[in-house]
């Protein structure tokens, strides 16, 4: 119960907080991400509980539903990952396109739901094989274990997209060791031909604007790569989070699949470890993003002003 709770309540904050805030290419993705645990959180683990608590039977229509939105929530949420992950590394490629990236991430964002139905869907048409060992209880839902859909799901839903993310994590690897320089644009302006003392006066405002303009590109290029490198960590706890949870889980159940050779209580501590997952994710979110904390800080602390944009950097909040 206090994981359903706190899965509900964390993921619900953390959504008002991106309504919010100024829209980012990077929060469709993590909205997608945050709707995906809200979900696991309101269809999935109240069910997952009272199966591991009471002995009950419930009719084939309902475990079906529930089986298919637990696995069309873990594949929304690597999927979401892989989505965010790829405008993390266009966001530090091609930092001055925010417009294009934002129309990008917005359909990534959009096809993940889709795919991830795609993924589970047929887990309510193929039918389950039922192991059951001496003195061991029938639970209401079980998961499906058919080996074909098995090495179907996971590949699609885990190992491929794990595979990306870890790709994805090298490409920003080697983006951000080397970030784009920023220039500063300036026009000439039409001087005459300078003599005596006016070449000199020219020499030293050219030297001094010249000094000035160096300073302000580091200064810039400074908080890019802070900003940039920020943003990253968010991406890369959110990928390592998953990949601990979810691992496990994951590497059990073609076992299981195969063998029938996974103990019930392997079983429940794997699941639940994934289930954390998505109590564990608002945590990342508000711990290592500051335009979502800040959004998440307001939220929580001015509900009177319901319309009120968060900014996300410095400069927009002292403009």
């Amino acid at each position: 119960m206090m994981i359903n709770i706190a899965t509900i309540l964390g993921n619900t904050a953390v959504m008002l907080a991106l309504s919010r805030a100024r829209r980012a290419p990077s929060h469709y993705p993590l909205a997608s991400l945050v709707l995906a645990d809200l979900l696991v959180g309101l269809l999935v683990q109240p069910l997952a509980a009272m199966r591991e608590l009471f002995v009950f039977k419930l009719n084939h229509t309902i475990c079906s539903c529930w089986s298919t939105m637990d696995v069309l929530c873990c594949t929304a949420s690597i999927l979401s990952l892989c989505a965010l992950g790829w405008e993390r590394w266009h966001g530090i490629t091609a930092p001055l396109s925010r417009a294009r990236r934002g129309r990008r991430a917005r359909r990534l964002a959009v096809l993940v739901w889709p795919v991830a139905t795609l993924v589970a869907l047929p887990n309510a048409f193929i039918p389950s094989p039922r192991h059951f060992h001496p003195g061991e209880l029938e639970k209401a839902c079980t998961v499906n274990i058919n080996t074909g859909y098995v090495f179907f799901s996971i590949t699609l839903s885990f190992y491929l997209p794990a595979c990306i993310l870890v790709t994805l994590y090298g490409f920003i690897l080697r983006a951000l060791s080397a970030p784009p320089s920023i220039r500063a644009h300036r026009g000439r302006s039409p001087y005459h031909e300078p003599r005596g003392h006016d070449l000199n006066n020219l020499l030293n405002n050219n030297a001094l604007q010249k000094s000035e303009i160096t300073s302000a590109n580091n200064h810039n290029v400074a908080n890019f790569i802070l900003r940039q490198r920020r943003a990253t960590r968010t991406i890369v706890m959110l990928m390592a989070l998953f990949l601990i949870c979810w691992t496990p889980y994951f590497i059990i159940l073609p076992l299981d699949s195969l063998y029938d050779c996974v103990w019930e209580v392997t079983w429940q501590w794997c699941t639940w470890l994934g289930y954390m997952n998505s109590v564990l994710n608002p945590l990342v979110y508000a711990a290592a993003s500051p335009s979502v904390r800040r959004a998440l800080h307001s939220s929580l602390t001015s509900s009177s002003s319901r319309n009120v944009d968060v900014p996300l950097t410095p400069r927009v909040r002292r403009s």
